[in-house]
């Protein structure tokens, strides 16, 4: 397994991978386009990491960005992990987060957010392992084939 920076020539396996998600219970609803992933590979507050397998292809990505724009929240960040679906639970998220929430704090955030879907108890498990705690729970707020759905509010300080 090899982790590394994401390069311009990821962004279409990311859109890939986030896509895969669009339409499953507790993910995705709109597709993302190349060009959005190209554009945060390069914004200079994002790390953006990539994880490969042993053979060499992409099993998927995580990446800290800003929370806001707003000058009042500089050093907070939020961050995303996703993984081809059927590659969760063999370790490739750990290792991505190990080297991105020292990255995170090395570009000056000390304060992460994530925000998850609550029907994803897996991934709101793995974030309370990283130093993530629930602060809140925003009712309704997503939308996934036709039903509203609930989203967990998650920070490590």
């Amino acid at each position: 397994m090899k982790i590394r920076k994401a390069l311009e020539n990821d962004a279409t396996n990311m859109a890939l991978i986030f896509n895969t998600y669009i339409g499953k219970s507790h993910m995705v609803v709109t597709p993302r386009q190349e060009a959005e992933f190209i554009e945060l590979i390069h914004h200079p507050r994002v790390c953006t990491l990539i994880v490969l397998d042993i053979f060499g292809g992409i099993v998927g990505y995580a990446y800290v960005k800003p929370y806001s724009d707003r000058g009042g929240y500089a050093g907070a960040g939020e961050v995303s992990i996703f993984l081809w679906e059927g590659r969760t639970g063999e370790g490739f998220g750990q290792k991505l987060y190990d080297l991105l929430l020292p990255a995170a704090e090395a570009l000056g955030y000390h304060h992460l957010t994530a925000k998850i879907w609550t029907e994803n108890t897996g991934s709101i498990r793995f974030h309370e392992r990283n130093g993530f705690r629930t602060v809140g729970i925003q009712h309704g707020i997503g939308k996934s084939g036709g039903r509203r759905v609930d989203v967990t509010i998650m920070e490590r300080v």
